[in-house]
């Protein structure tokens, strides 16, 4: 069981550090503003997302059949509490794989909030454009007193001409 126990931690810990190359890309990709690879990567980031969540619900039922066997109650079942019944080549890499955890999520939730505010900025600049755009198109629709405007039409940004 043990042994299991590893084999999950060590393919989450892959999935993981995909996530994080994704997320480097990704940051990439919101810089050079590419819409169409953005859209990409998220696909390949929900497919990592959705195999994490398959090998947490396996992680879950072994961490859990680990403690009945070893005498844990299920709310204590965590990881250091299961390395300290582990044997010791066991415990060192449940240890490892622990760290390493640890500086990845680290590492992925700066990589995050820093993609979300790249995200959240092209998002205000598109906001911007558009505003800039429909006002540039809108014109007046009568003079002050009450009278059809008769100067010259209003000069577009976009030639809407068909």
């Amino acid at each position: 069981m043990w042994e299991k126990l590893v084999i999950l931690l060590n393919h989450t810990l892959q999935i993981y550090q995909a996530l994080l190359q994704l997320s480097r890309k990704k940051r990439e990709i919101l810089v050079e503003a590419k819409p169409q690879e953005l859209e990409l990567l998220t696909k390949q980031e929900e497919r990592f997302i959705i195999e994490a969540g398959k090998l947490e619900k396996l992680r879950l039922s072994t961490i859990q059949e680990l403690a009945a066997a070893l005498g844990i109650a299920p709310e204590r079942a965590v990881l250091s509490e299961l390395v300290e019944h582990a044997d010791s080549d066991t415990a060192a890499e449940l240890k490892k794989i622990g760290q390493q955890f640890s500086g990845l999520a680290g590492e992925l939730t700066q990589l995050n909030e820093l993609n979300e505010k790249l995200i959240q900025q092209s998002l205000e600049f598109v906001n911007y454009n558009i505003n800039v755009l429909s006002q540039a198109t809108a014109e007046s629709t009568y003079a002050p007193k009450g009278q059809p405007e008769t100067t010259r039409p209003g000069r577009s940004l976009l030639d809407t001409k068909v």
